[in-house]
């Protein structure tokens, strides 16, 4: 019987530490089951195909590109609607440039002698009162539009010049080759006449 104890306890002494190194050595492992690891083969042909797939390196196109047609087409549609927006018909002034004798229906014994200059719609010039035989240095400004004139003519008051002091204020339309309309005549600030008046070339 002890014979038989020892037996069994050489047997597996013997045993063990040939089966402990099977399982070192290449041996299955409980542990280790292939069947729910990954195919080392088709880890590895993945792995290969990142490091070597071709990288894009062309650079962008620096060119510039046209615009879509659509927006050239709406911005030339804005720009003539603008400009039609912006159209205005031109207006047409009265030409008053040039030498104007000035009546008044209701003095005789007045007239203005005028030398007018035109610059679009403003008016200048110069000019004399004639009174009872006296003429008088005067200078004229106004404005003209496309059927009228408004004019104001003062006498050049000075030491050695003249002491009659007159303002004519005149507003005249056109009819034919003349002008006619009203005018009031003021001395010093003082109202002295107003009637009808008439100026031709």
């Amino acid at each position: 019987m002890k014979i038989a104890a020892k037996l069994l306890i050489v047997i597996f002494i013997i045993y063990f530490p040939i089966q402990a190194y099977s399982q070192c050595s290449g041996g299955v492992n409980p542990l280790y089951d292939e069947s729910v690891m990954p195919d080392k083969d088709f880890y590895v042909s993945s792995m290969q195909q990142k490091a070597y797939s071709p990288v894009n390196m062309n650079m962008p196109d620096p060119s510039p590109k046209p615009l879509k047609s659509q927006n050239t087409s709406t911005a030339s549609q804005a720009n003539n609607s603008s400009a039609v927006g912006q159209y205005q018909p031109e207006v047409k002034l009265i030409d008053v440039s040039g030498k104007w004798l000035v009546k008044f229906n209701e003095s005789a014994n007045r007239t203005l002698d005028l030398i007018l200059f035109a610059n679009q719609e403003r008016i200048m010039g110069s000019g004399t009162l004639v009174e009872d035989g006296t003429k008088i240095p005067l200078t004229a400004s106004g404005s003209v539009s496309e059927n009228g004139l408004v004019l104001t003519a003062k006498t050049v008051i000075g030491d050695y010049v003249n002491q009659v002091d007159r303002q004519f204020d005149l507003d005249l339309s056109k009819s034919g080759d003349k002008l006619s309309g009203t005018y009031s005549l003021v001395s010093a600030g003082k109202f002295l006449a107003k009637g009808n008046a008439t100026m031709t070339k």
